[in-house]
């Protein structure tokens, strides 16, 4: 019976603490959405697609000197 009582106020806390937590981000919140705000996400699209390509093509292009090296052993 002991067990279920401890076991029991072990869930109460576990539940005030995510609550207290989900209140302290809540005011936090407020403080994010300036940041967000503030960022052109246009020019993060951009970046990231194109660091993405860079990232594409140094693949292939490894990949390319690869499969040239083992042409020219074959030959």
């Amino acid at each position: 019976m002991n067990f279920i009582k401890g076991h029991f106020s072990r869930k109460a806390i576990a539940t005030g603490v995510a609550f207290g937590a989900l209140a302290a981000s809540a005011s936090a919140h407020a403080g994010l959405a300036e940041i967000f705000a503030a960022v052109d996400l246009s020019t993060v699209v951009t970046f990231v697609g194109a660091t993405g390509l860079v990232i594409v093509a140094i693949a292939l292009a490894m990949k390319g000197i690869g499969l040239a090296k083992r042409a020219i052993s074959k030959a």
